[in-house]
């Protein structure tokens, strides 16, 4: 009888421990966007970047943003965060500067120049 409540004791103690881990791991998987922030990836400038005419667009993706201002003034995104602006430079050079936040208030900011030709 002994054997028998040795071995219940170790499935218990191996079924709380693989409990433990899953809340654990659901509760990384749940703070992952508060850890990390928002995220801009522009898709088709660098900084850098020389444009053809003085109008040219802008895109990219903001991942786990709430909101994304370009020169301060709000962009729109659509769900899953792609984004497309339309903007004149001017010589010698135009600084860019996107902000993403998130709900959690974090900041993200990507700054480009764009020389024109």
């Amino acid at each position: 009888m002994t054997e028998f409540n040795d071995l219940r004791r170790q499935v218990e103690t191996v079924l709380i421990v693989i409990l433990l881990f899953l809340a654990l791991s659901y509760g990384i998987f749940r703070a992952y966007p508060l850890l990390t922030g928002p995220s801009i990836k522009i898709l088709n400038l660098i900084d850098g970047s020389t444009v053809a005419n003085t109008t040219f667009q802008i895109s990219g993706i903001a991942t786990r943003a709430k909101e994304i201002t370009l020169q301060g003034k709000p962009i729109t995104i659509d769900n899953k965060g792609n984004f497309t602006e339309t903007l004149v430079a001017t010589y010698p050079y135009t600084i860019l500067v996107l902000v993403a936040t998130d709900k959690y208030g974090a900041v993200e900011t990507k700054t480009l120049r764009v020389i024109p030709r």
